[in-house]
């Protein structure tokens, strides 16, 4: 039997058994339902109790670009498009011309009130020029940036992990896991990169 015909059948069940059921009876019941649910499609642990609210990525391709960004022109639209900013403020921000975004702004754009936040502010920039592109972004992506600002420290990763502006996934021994944006963490992208372009006019 596949996945569907198997959370049909559950499905099936479910409205057999609280045909008689109503109030907080029922409620109880359908918040259960709904984390079985999303247990089954994304087949992730429910029990850490942690959010999982990333926002929407654009394509993802794991190996390469999606091939509508193949110019730099076109990468700097997507990129701009995020962010809300400029074509041309994108491609001040970022080096486009590659398939793979690099952050390319003066040192002194990157904040200095401590490694914590300006790591976190990196990650915020390539997660989210990443996401515009269709990539996935991991932890390697974040630590080379922070590495090229001389803002990485033996804490990089607890900073990434204790930021919830951002989603990191995958085992905390691996040297390289998945950074997924939140949906609060894309609006906190747009403020530092339109930040960061009015700071630079």
């Amino acid at each position: 039997m596949s996945t569907t015909e198997q959370l049909s059948e559950i499905v099936e069940r479910v409205r057999e058994a609280t045909k008689s059921m109503s109030g907080d009876e029922f409620r109880l019941r359908e918040i259960a339902f709904e984390k079985l649910l999303e247990h089954e499609l994304s087949g992730e642990d429910i029990a850490n109790g942690s959010s999982t609210s990333t926002a929407p990525q654009a394509r993802p391709q794991e190996t390469s670009v999606d091939t509508s960004y193949s110019t730099p022109t076109m990468r700097a639209e997507a990129v701009a498009q995020y962010f809300k900013i400029g074509p041309g403020d994108a491609s001040d921000l970022f080096d486009l011309s590659d398939e793979s975004p690099t952050l390319s702004v003066p040192s002194k754009q990157i904040t200095n009130k401590s490694r914590a936040a300006a790591v976190r502010q990196i990650a915020l920039l390539i997660c989210g020029a990443r996401t515009a592109l269709g990539l996935e972004t991991g932890t390697s992506h974040i630590r080379e940036a922070a590495e090229a600002y001389s803002k990485f420290d033996p804490n990089f990763m607890k900073h990434l992990t204790e930021y919830d502006k951002i989603a990191v996934r995958g085992k905390p021994s691996s040297r390289n896991r998945l950074v997924r944006m939140r949906v609060i963490g894309a609006e906190e992208a747009q403020t530092v990169a339109q930040r960061m372009v009015s700071n630079g006019d």
